[in-house]
C-alpha cells in the first residue's frame, strides 16, 4: 500500500478555478489543483521521499503535464519536486506568483518541438570518403604515403587519420550548424540540449508560437531533403510543454 504522506508537483498551470483532472498521476493517484490568485500548482498525493525516475513514474508526470496543456498554458516542473503538505504548495505560489505569471505570459500559445539528427556508421563513412576526395590536405598527405619509406609512412597514414577525423568533425559542425541556424530563425527561442550518444549531431528544442508551427514543420521538411545526400537522419518531436525554455531552476 502506498503511503501517500506528501505532496508532487507536476506543474504550474495557468487558470482561475480549482481543477481535478481525475486518477491520472504517479500511483494513479487523483491529480488536483492548488490555486494562487490566477495560477495553481497541479499536484498529486504521493510517498514523501526521493521519487525513483524509472519509465511509470517519468510517464506519468508526462501525462498529467499534457493533460493540463488542455486547461491553459503550463509551466513544467522538473521530475520529483515534493512538499511536505497543500500549505508548502501554496507558500511556494505566493513567493514565487511573479515570476511564474512572466514566464506563463511570455510562454502563452507557443509549444516546444524537438530536432535530434543523426548519422549511422555506414554513411558517416560515406562522408568521410567524400571529405577525403575534397580535401587539398588529405589529397597531400596520400601523395606523400605513396613515395615515403616504411617508417614515414606509419606516421603519415597516422597524420592522414587524424585529419580525416578533423575534417569530418567539422564537416558534421558546419552542417548541423546550418540546420540549426535555420529553424532558430522561424522560433521565438531555441537551445542546444546535451547529445548522450556519438551519432547524434544535433539536439535541440525550439520554442514555436502556434500561428509558425505550419511554417517551422515546412521548414524541417525542406531541410530534412536538402541534406539526406549527406546521410543524416531527422527525428522530429512535439509540440510538447515548453520544458527547454521555462527555466524551473527555482525549484
Amino acid at each position: 500500500m502506498v503511503v501517500n504522506d506528501g505532496r508532487y508537483v507536476y506543474c504550474i498551470l495557468e487558470a482561475a478555478k480549482i481543477q481535478n483532472l481525475g486518477n491520472i498521476g504517479l500511483f494513479d493517484n487523483d491529480v488536483y489543483t492548488i490555486i494562487h490568485k490566477d495560477i495553481e500548482a497541479v499536484i498529486s498525493k504521493a510517498p514523501f521521499k526521493q521519487m525513483n525516475p524509472d519509465a511509470d513514474n517519468i510517464i506519468a508526470h508526462q501525462r498529467v503535464v499534457e493533460a493540463s496543456r488542455n486547461i491553459g498554458t503550463t509551466l513544467p516542473i522538473r521530475f520529483g519536486i515534493m512538499f511536505k503538505s497543500d500549505d508548502g504548495v501554496k507558500k511556494l505560489l505566493i513567493k514565487s506568483y511573479k515570476e511564474f505569471k512572466s514566464k506563463i505570459n511570455k510562454l502563452g500559445g507557443k509549444d516546444e518541438f524537438g530536432l535530434k539528427i543523426l548519422i549511422d556508421k555506414p554513411d558517416m563513412r560515406k562522408l568521410e570518403l567524400l571529405i577525403q576526395d575534397s580535401s587539398d590536405e588529405i589529397k597531400k598527405l596520400k601523395k606523400e604515403i605513396t613515395t615515403s619509406g616504411k617508417g614515414a609512412t606509419y606516421f603519415l597514414k597516422m597524420r592522414m587519420d587524424e585529419a580525416i577525423k578533423n575534417e569530418t568533425f567539422r564537416k558534421i559542425d558546419q552542417l548541423s550548424g546550418e540546420i540549426h541556424h535555420e529553424l532558430s530563425k522561424i522560433a521565438d527561442e531555441s537551445c542546444l540540449l546535451k547529445a548522450d550518444l556519438e551519432q547524434i549531431l544535433l539536439n535541440a528544442a525550439y520554442l514555436i508560437n502556434k500561428n509558425d508551427r505550419e511554417r517551422f514543420n515546412l521548414k524541417l521538411e525542406k531541410l530534412e531533403e536538402r541534406y539526406k545526400k549527406h546521410g543524416l537522419i531527422f527525428h522530429r518531436s512535439g509540440p510538447w510543454a515548453p520544458y527547454s525554455f521555462c527555466g524551473r531552476e527555482n525549484i
